[in-house]
């Protein structure tokens, strides 16, 4: 099957442009030619089954990069071709999207889950501190969906990747009776010297991450009832950031030894890299970075503030382990606060949380996991 913007046929309409004209043919060989001139009188939005895939198609490709530099071939053909990395490794990262699973347009514009998606997966390159450099995208939309709606995601799916410097360049796009879906492939390289796994962690080390904990999860609690204020938070959620550049930063200036992108919860992806691993770990709540407005939030609502952020997931943050004695317990990169939470513990020993009266308890992996969450 051809990757690169397979045309898909729509069940209701079989959509043909001509020119300037937009002839729709029914299954009963009816059709109706719509001048540009009576179609762009027409008030409101229009659906997918009313445009047609190929002039989505069409619309999209002009917003992607030709053929050139790295890019031997673009849209337009089967597969997209490019130069090879040499010797560095290639990442390879895939994420699927579901409407009313990962994202709402009740909650969200269609640019921002957009960005979303595409900053979510990019967020996998960086976990392993790699370089995005390529994005194919596959979407199934529905036939109604707006025609003005899909060119909005698309344009925060492209943009938000061409920041990274991963434009999209190709993929695929089909009809479904629903829900949308959106599947983003994000390629990537890195030197085999600064590949970071989830399975280094020793003993000792110590558990950082970048950024609040709780925030995105905080702020979609916030959009969802509606709240005013909170823009920190609902920000968090709708806009997050992939962490590439403090990843480059920290495998160039540090020795990391494991580290994972939080996108389930710090229960959870810790729970990963201990498994990986094969070690405990002990987190020192009173060192969690909960920011002032997550607080108030959690306050306002009568909700622990702990329990809450530890399962939350959809930060995006990075989490990472090192022994390295030159990091500080605390730190900026750029505007972004990096923190230590823990320590890496011996094998014998279960994820735990640390109080600041003494206390211990067992964690609870609590974080998203698709089919039981």
């Amino acid at each position: 099957m051809a990757n690169i913007f397979h045309f898909s046929p729509i069940k209701s309409f079989i959509v043909v442009t001509v020119r300037r004209n937009l002839y729709i043919k029914n299954n009963n060989d009816c059709g109706i030619l719509l001048t540009e001139t009576i179609f762009s009188m027409k008030s409101g939005k229009h659906t997918m089954a009313e445009i047609g895939e190929l002039e989505f198609i069409r619309s999209i490709r002009r917003k992607m990069p030709g053929d050139g530099g790295e890019i031997i071939r673009s849209a337009g053909d089967d597969c997209l071709v490019t130069k090879s990395f040499e010797n560095r490794m290639m990442l390879h990262t895939i994420d699927t999207f579901v409407d009313s699973v990962h994202f709402t347009p009740d909650y969200s514009s269609w640019y921002d889950i957009g960005h979303r998606c595409m900053a979510a997966s990019v967020s996998d390159i960086a976990a392993m501190a790699g370089v995005p450099a390529y994005t194919l995208v596959s979407a199934s939309m529905p036939p109604q969906m707006y025609f003005e709606d899909a060119l909005e995601l698309f344009d925060g799916l492209n943009t938000t990747a061409e920041q990274y410097g991963c434009p999209v360049s190709g993929g695929e796009t089909t009809s479904t009776p629903g829900p949308l879906t959106v599947t983003v492939t994000v390629i990537g390289w890195v030197e085999p010297d600064r590949m970071i796994k989830r399975s280094g962690a020793k003993p000792g080390d110590g558990i950082y991450m970048t950024g609040c904990l709780g925030d995105a999860m905080a702020g979609f609690t916030a959009l969802r009832e509606k709240k005013d204020g909170y823009g920190t938070l609902k920000r968090k959620f709708l806009r997050p950031e992939a962490r590439v550049d403090i990843a480059r930063h920290l495998t160039e200036s540090h020795r990391i030894n494991a580290m994972i992108d939080l996108s389930d919860g710090l229960a959870s992806d810790l729970a990963h890299i201990c498994e990986e691993s094969g070690v405990g770990a002990e987190i020192v709540t009173v060192n969690l970075p909960l920011s002032g407005e997550f607080r108030e939030l959690m306050q306002k609502k009568e909700i622990e503030p702990v329990d809450f952020s530890i399962s939350a997931g959809e930060d995006f943050e990075l989490l990472f382990t090192s022994g390295d004695s030159t990091i500080p317990d605390t730190f900026l990169y750029g505007d972004c606060q990096i923190t230590r939470i823990g320590t890496v513990t011996e094998p014998s020993e279960t994820i735990s949380l640390c109080f600041q009266d003494g206390t211990k308890k067992t964690l609870t992996v609590k974080g998203y996991e698709h089919f039981r969450s």
